[in-house]
C-alpha cells in the first residue's frame, strides 16, 4: 500500500489576455479573447495537469495539457481561432506523456483520465494518453461538445472514446458526484459555470483534503474575491461554484485548492501527500 497523493504537473504555459482569469479588469465582455487589445494586457500563465495516486497503486490523471505538436505547428495543432486567444508554449520534457514516462508510467498503466472540461488547453494532449483504459468526461460536457459553442475544438477528441461519468452521489454545489474508488478518497463532482459540464475533484484522507478545480477558479482571488473568469457558460453557476470553493477553503483541513492556471509559488509542481 502506498500513500494517497496529488502531484502537480506543469505542461507548459499559455499566453492570454489578463481578462481570462478576471473579466472584471475590462468593461468589454469579450476582452478575454484578446482581439484588438494592447500587448500590455497580455499575461503568461501555467497549464497544469494533476496525477492522483491511490493507496491501491492506481493512478488517475486529471486533464492532459498541451499536445506536443504545439511545439512546431501551434496553429495547426489548436486551430487559428484558438491560437488568437491562447498562445501555447510547451518546453521539451513537459508534455504529459513525457512527464508520465519520467515517473515510470505509461498511459496504459493509468486507472484512467478524468477531464475537468474540454477546452483546448486541457484536452489538446488527449492523443498522448489515448491508450489509457478510460477517459471520463461529465455527461453535461459531452452534451456541450455537440452544441454550436465556438469554444470546443473537435480535433483533440475526434478519434478518442470519451466515457460519460455516471453520477451516483449528491456531493458538491450541484449535487452530482461520483466516488471513483468507492472509499471516499476521490470524489468527482459537477461544478458548472466555466463550462456547461465542468467538474472538480476532492481528494481526501481522514479529514484532510485537496480540491482540484480545473478552471472553476484561476487563483486565490477567484474564490476570495469572487472574480468571474472571462470565458463563462453561466455567471450564476460560476458564482455558486466559487462561493462553494470559498467555503471549503476556509476549513483548516483543506490543504490546497489546485487550479489549472494558478501562477502562485504555493502551487508550483510538487507532490502533496495526504
Amino acid at each position: 500500500m502506498s500513500d494517497l497523493s496529488v502531484s502537480i504537473l506543469q505542461t507548459g504555459t499559455v499566453g492570454v489576455d489578463c481578462a481570462v482569469p478576471n473579466r472584471g479588469v475590462s468593461k468589454n465582455p469579450l476582452a478575454y479573447i484578446g482581439l484588438f487589445r494592447s500587448r500590455k494586457n497580455h499575461i503568461v500563465i501555467p497549464v497544469k495537469c494533476f496525477l492522483i495516486r491511490h493507496p491501491s497503486g492506481k493512478a488517475l490523471l486529471i486533464d492532459t495539457g498541451w499536445d506536443s505538436a504545439v511545439r512546431e505547428h501551434p496553429l495547426k495543432a489548436i486551430t487559428f481561432p484558438m491560437w488568437v486567444a491562447s498562445k501555447p508554449v510547451l518546453p521539451k520534457g513537459q508534455a504529459v506523456d513525457e512527464q508520465l514516462q519520467a515517473l515510470s508510467l505509461a498511459p496504459s498503466d493509468l486507472y484512467g483520465v478524468i477531464m475537468t472540461h474540454m477546452d483546448i488547453d486541457h484536452d489538446s494532449g488527449l492523443r498522448l494518453v489515448k491508450s489509457a483504459p478510460k477517459i471520463w468526461v461529465s455527461p453535461q460536457e459531452i452534451k456541450a461538445l455537440h452544441s454550436p459553442q465556438a469554444r470546443y475544438v473537435k480535433k483533440p477528441y475526434k478519434d478518442i472514446t470519451l466515457t460519460p461519468i455516471v453520477w451516483t452521489g449528491s456531493y458538491g454545489p450541484s449535487h452530482h458526484s461520483w466516488d471513483v474508488f468507492n472509499d471516499g478518497s476521490v470524489i468527482v463532482f459537477l461544478t458548472p459555470g466555466h463550462s456547461e459540464g465542468s467538474l472538480c475533484i476532492k481528494v481526501q484522507k481522514g479529514s484532510r483534503f485537496v480540491l482540484i478545480v480545473g478552471d472553476s477558479g484561476y487563483n486565490e482571488d477567484s474564490w476570495e474575491r469572487l472574480n468571474l473568469p472571462g470565458p463563462v457558460y453561466s455567471k450564476t453557476d460560476v458564482l455558486t461554484t466559487l462561493s462553494w470553493i470559498q467555503m471549503q477553503r476556509q476549513s483548516p483541513d483543506c490543504l490546497a485548492v489546485l487550479c489549472a492556471h494558478d501562477p502562485s509559488e504555493k502551487t508550483k509542481p510538487q507532490t502533496i501527500i495526504l
